[in-house]
């Protein structure tokens, strides 16, 4: 249920076409798009795909509108959109976004309320740095303000945090855990009006939102006043500076994150803060929450920063210390699995972030792909 996407450079000569996959056969090949990425790129353990005919789909497809990206007939992209009124959906993604919190919003004389789910986002490799993801963003928030939707929800990986922050979406004090593959996910709510808050984060969905006719100032300040525990209690990485997430690490540690943190060894406080805020973001845990699991793919390096975790390898966990396998610098296999004993916080360095990291500053992300080989 998660979406996922990866910096890369790819030059593109022809135009991107977003599109819908409704006839069977387009349907298919966007089901055997999403194994190529999924089994044999990243390589998640997925106990429920079809790994004889090498397809990934899942009862949310037999109602979900499936978009495509195109450049001439090669798919390089898909987003998958479930949109329906509570019934509709599984309990257990009903229970894992709060649906039935948000439809307080809604009073007893409107009409049954819409939601929408977005999920299985998803690249070819090679177009990862393109205008792909946007493209499809954009198409995705159109449809839901073309059905007089407040509220859409995703989750993802860790890792791809920031990535989503970046596009508007806020993240709700609730981690889940992906029931095909097991991995911790986040999970976020878009607010379609949400203006202002798409303005300060510098969303790419901001220039379509500001020509909306109309906004329903009064579904964001709801979400405000009723999530404002949860809102508290997560940091996002658009808002915090430089100077106040090295405070929060130093607080956490007891001293100078490049002093606790080995993969910051040897690089300067300056380096070290410039790192930290380009390719981290701090997640709360709450007690019993997945943090890694066992066989799944590391694309991110984990330091916990507060409480205890419990690691089946190695025992428990303190602040300081790394939660699983250092997938930073090339994705790796988790060969343990963590789970918070304790409400606690944890740094989550991203692999996606990492990748255009490197080319904006070589010479930090040397010190740091060194430290890890050590």
């Amino acid at each position: 249920m998660k979406n996922t996407t990866q910096a890369t450079s790819m030059y593109i000569e022809e135009p991107i076409r977003i599109g819908f996959a409704t006839a069977p056969e387009e349907r298919r090949e966007v089901y055997q798009f999403r194994y190529s990425i999924y089994a044999e790129e990243i390589a998640y353990d997925l106990t429920n795909a079809d790994h004889q005919n090498k397809l990934l789909y899942d009862e949310l497809d037999e109602w979900a509108i499936l978009l495509t990206a195109h450049i001439g007939s090669t798919l390089i992209g898909t987003a998958r959109i479930n949109i329906g009124k509570i019934s509709d959906f599984p309990s257990d993604l009903v229970h894992a976004y709060r649906m039935d919190k948000f439809k307080k919003f809604y009073n007893e004389n409107d009409a049954t309320p819409l939601f929408a789910i977005f999920s299985r986002g998803m690249i070819s490799p090679q177009y990862r740095s393109s205008a792909t993801m946007y493209l499809l963003g954009v198409k995705l928030y159109e449809l839901c303000c073309d059905r007089h939707i407040q509220f859409a929800f995703l989750n993802c990986t860790f890792h791809l945090i920031p990535f989503y922050e970046n596009t508007g979406h806020i993240r709700i004090d609730k981690n889940t855990v992906d029931p095909n593959d097991k991995s911790p996910l986040a999970s976020f709510v878009l607010l379609m009006d949400n203006v202002d808050h798409l303005r300060a984060v510098q969303s790419p969905l901001f220039r379509i939102a500001r020509k909306k006719s109309s906004l329903h100032k009064e579904v964001v300040d709801w979400f405000y006043s009723e999530f404002a525990h949860e809102i508290n209690t997560t940091i996002n990485s658009r808002f915090i500076t430089a100077e106040d997430l090295w405070t929060i690490i130093y607080q956490y540690l007891g001293k100078a994150p490049n002093q606790s943190i080995p993969i910051l060894k040897d690089l300067s406080i300056l380096e070290a803060k410039i790192f930290i805020h380009s390719c981290s973001s701090i997640v709360h845990c709450q007690i019993r929450d997945h943090i890694v699991s066992l066989g799944n793919t590391s694309q991110e390096h984990i330091i916990l920063l507060s409480g205890k975790a419990y690691s089946s390898k190695l025992g428990i966990i303190y602040p300081g210390q790394c939660c699983g396998e250092n997938g930073l610098a090339c994705s790796t296999t988790h060969t343990s699995s963590a789970i918070a004993l304790d409400d606690l916080n944890i740094l989550v360095f991203s692999f996606y972030n990492f990748g255009s990291f490197q080319k904006r500053h070589p010479n930090i992300a040397h010190k740091v792909i060194r430290n890890i080989q050590k």
